[in-house]
């Protein structure tokens, strides 16, 4: 299986939906770090809807512990600044999708972590980047489609 996790998410409403994403798919969740809501929060909820208990899902206080629990296993980073475009990434069973905060990305410090492992999604050259949400669920789906076509 593929993993997903987030960095200090910010946004209930992304983050209850990358959830959903996650239930539908069967791809455990991590949530990594401080976050700025709580999934009661009313927008979480309305996102997340009723999929909650189809959530495997695991609550890390710190990068450390997080890297810890996922000790041997490949991490994608996906950032902006990464060369490699998705279609360009070989994903894995095992493999975990790592996705940052809204408003500032993954922190260089976790970024180095991960050297070559860094991914971005292609877009066009005039634009920022992607809602959080569209992001992981376009990371996950790809990647389960290569897993899958492997398997």
């Amino acid at each position: 299986m593929i993993d997903v996790a987030l960095y200090e998410p910010e946004i209930p409403g992304n983050a209850g939906a990358i959830a959903r994403t996650c239930g539908a798919t069967g791809a455990p969740l991590h949530l990594i770090g401080k976050r700025g809501f709580s999934f009661t929060h009313p927008k979480a909820k309305r996102a997340l809807m009723d999929y909650w208990q189809h959530v495997e899902y695991h609550v890390h206080v710190a990068w450390a512990d997080f890297a810890e629990r996922v000790e041997g296993r490949r991490i994608w980073m996906f950032t902006t600044k990464a060369e490699r475009g998705l279609w360009d990434a070989e994903f894995a069973p095992g493999d975990v999708l790592l996705f940052g905060p809204e408003s500032r990305g993954l922190p260089d410090e976790v970024l180095a972590t991960a050297p070559g492992h860094h991914v971005r999604i292609p877009m066009r050259p005039e634009t920022r980047s992607l809602n959080l949400s569209t992001a992981a669920g376009v990371g996950l789906y790809e990647a389960l489609r290569q897993v899958r076509h492997l398997g």
